[in-house]
């Protein structure tokens, strides 16, 4: 029996969990058939930028949404996953929507879904398209959750498409075949819509597939990029210096935003980058006169980001991960910046023990702990001078941060 629509989010989301075997499942067919039932039918068409790709999905959608809130239009953006409450994922004019409204797109789904059989990825991104359609909101900015061509989130047809990077995640699902992988990615492009690339470093896989459903290809370090300290697009330029998301991420999200036809000005989309503050992303904390830094990078290519963006600065490194990622991969590309590396037991489904993550590598970790409260404490007496680094996941990030803040 489902829960009532006066009944709490948590229960909701707790009965979505529990009725399907998986969080996701990947196909178009059963999530479109409940969207033909509950979305409007030509009545109204919004601006819809569709994000994928491995790394820098959250910044880049996060920017869009900023950039279309400037313009003072209407605007939904849906990501995933939250770091600390579910709201988070499903945002109206920048900020959470309700519980209580949540709940009501929930019911309305369970109602209208019958005995089609969906997943909780695919009951969350309906929710956020009911509300979007509900309110009839100008512009509709959605993060792929997992690949791109089968993700419930591509039943929406992009105006603008971008594909940030591409690596190795989610191998599950992906495979390990980077090729394969850019392939799914530019499942969400569409015929004669332009695609915004956010690296120079995209495998031939994706270019092909975008060639094959004739999209409009924008790569990154021509029409738009960054040089120096100036962030560019076609329709203009701006000061990199105090923008504190990834400014990859920032020039695609601008040549995205110009594309899609909507006017503001460089002063604008200045004021409105500059604003955004991503937590749990290089997030700096003082703790007790100690510098903590917080990342909920996971794969070996947001491993490699963060030990650049470190740069020269040797850190204390503590880690929690999921049994689902590459675990060598990541703390291979930490070990530059590494000088000690240890591990914390991830208390949650898929999440490893201290232990077994240091099994997954070859990698001398100095010591594992079985909480984070322990963790911190213990690192912060035995190296008071050291910058300490924490990530791994988002789950960690959520522990760390919340146990900080307390």
């Amino acid at each position: 029996m489902h829960p009532s629509i006066n009944d709490a989010l948590e229960d909701w989301l707790a009965y979505i969990e529990s009725i399907h075997p998986s969080e996701i499942e990947l196909g178009l067919q059963r999530v479109s058939a409940v969207a033909q039932k509950l979305l409007s039918k030509n009545e109204y068409k919004p601006t819809v930028f569709t994000v994928a790709g491995t790394n820098g999905k959250g910044t880049t959608t996060a920017a869009l949404s900023a950039l279309a809130c400037e313009a003072g239009l209407e605007t939904g953006w849906y990501s995933s996953p939250h770091l600390f409450e579910f709201n988070e994922r499903i945002r109206i004019n920048g900020k959470p929507v309700s519980n209580q409204r949540i709940v009501e797109a929930l019911y309305a789904i369970e109602i209208g879904r019958g005995d089609i059989s969906l997943s909780y990825f695919e009951y969350t991104t309906l929710a956020a398209l009911w509300l979007f359609d509900q309110a009839k909101l100008k512009v509709w900015v959605l993060e792929v959750g997992l690949g791109g061509r089968l993700d419930a989130v591509n039943i929406v047809d992009a105006d603008v498409a971008v594909i940030t990077t591409i690596g190795i995640d989610h191998e599950a699902f992906l495979g390990s075949d980077i090729n394969v992988i850019g392939y799914e990615k530019a499942g969400i492009c569409r015929p004669e819509k332009p695609v915004v690339l956010g690296s120079a470093n995209l495998p031939q896989g994706l270019h092909d597939e975008v060639a094959s459903r004739s999209a409009i290809e924008y790569r990154f370090g021509d029409q738009h990029g960054v040089k120096e300290a100036i962030v560019f697009w076609q329709g203009g330029q701006i000061d990199a210096g105090q923008i504190r998301i990834p400014h990859d991420n920032a020039a695609s999200a601008c040549q995205a935003f110009y594309l899609s036809g909507i006017q503001l000005s460089t002063d604008a989309i200045q004021h409105a980058l500059e604003g955004i503050q991503m937590p749990g992303r290089m997030q700096k904390v003082n703790w007790q006169g100690h510098e903590i830094i917080v990342d909920v990078g996971h794969n070996p290519h947001a491993g490699a980001y963060i030990a650049k963006q470190l740069g020269s600065q040797k850190v204390n490194v503590l880690l929690g991960m999921l049994a689902d990622k590459d675990v060598h991969g990541f703390v291979q590309a930490l070990a530059p910046v590494s000088k000690q590396m240890h591990a914390v037991s991830l208390a949650v489904p898929r999440g490893l023990s201290a232990q077994e993550l240091v099994a997954r590598t070859d990698y001398p970790f100095e010591s594992t702990f079985d909480s984070m409260a322990q963790a911190i404490r213990e690192l912060i007496q035995t190296m008071p001078d050291t910058p300490l680094f924490i990530g791994g996941s988002f789950y960690t990030v959520c522990d760390a941060l919340t146990f900080l803040e307390k």
